[in-house]
Order: C-alpha cells, then structure tokens, then sequence
C-alpha cells in the first residue's frame, strides 16, 4: 500500500524491521476497516508527536489513532489514542490480560502472533469512537 506522506514512509523505516512489518500490516487495516465502514469515511494519514497517525475527516467519526514501535523495547508496538477518551478503558474490561500504556494505548509484542481480531476490533472502536458517543 502506498504512501501519501513522505514524512510517514520515513518514520516507518526507522522501525526494526519485525515491528515494521506489523505496524505496515495494521496501517492496512485502518484503510480496510475504513473503507469498510460507512459511519467511518474518509481516513487522513499523519504524523502527530512524531507518529503515524490516523484521523477521521469525512465524517469526523472517530479519535485520532497512533501507531508506535516503543523506544523503551523496539520489539514492543502500540496502538494509541487520546488520553481522555475512554477507549482504553472499555478495552480494558474485555481484554484485561492485554499490556496497556496507562489510558493512552494497547501495547503488543513484535515476538508473538498478532492478534489480527483484537487489533481490528481497536482500530473499529477509535475510528467509530466520536460517531459511537453521539448515538448513546
């Protein structure tokens, strides 16, 4: 999948490679999942603190989402959100033997099998998470 944003292509190649290929295969997932979701729309791709990072435009349906390689341990990768949802939280309840970032994101291990389910229901849950508070 190409890049429309020199500046994310780079930050991607500075990643291990093992991480790399992870994070490029979610990068997949937030288009599918975006395309593949009405209520979601339209998907930027952007760097915010220095990260890939995913914001829902048309409409603006969801909270932005990072992708991260840990600089504590580059074999560890995180999906984030904004602190102030209550995403991590919700997430949290469900998966409770999953590693967390505090309320800010869901951590995995590059060394173990990617739990591609998990993973996309995340991605589904921060790009619907505006659209989904609306409705309640």
């Amino acid at each position: 999948m190409e890049f429309n944003n020199s500046e994310v292509e780079q930050v991607f190649t500075q990643y291990r490679a093992s991480t790399q290929q992870i994070l490029l295969k979610i990068r997949q997932w937030i288009f599918e999942v975006a395309a593949n979701t009405e209520k979601i729309g339209q998907v930027e791709e952007c760097l915010k603190w220095g990260e890939p990072s995913y914001v829902t435009h048309t409409p603006k349906s969801g909270t932005t989402l990072r992708l991260s390689q840990l600089k504590s341990n580059p074999y560890e990768y995180g999906l984030f959100v904004h602190c102030q949802t209550s995403l991590i939280e919700e997430f949290r309840l469900v998966y409770p033997e999953l590693k967390y970032d505090k309320n800010r994101g869901v951590i995995f291990d590059s060394r173990e099998q990617v739990q591609t389910d998990v993973v996309k229901q995340f991605i589904y849950l921060a790009l619907s998470y505006s659209s989904r508070k609306k409705s309640l």
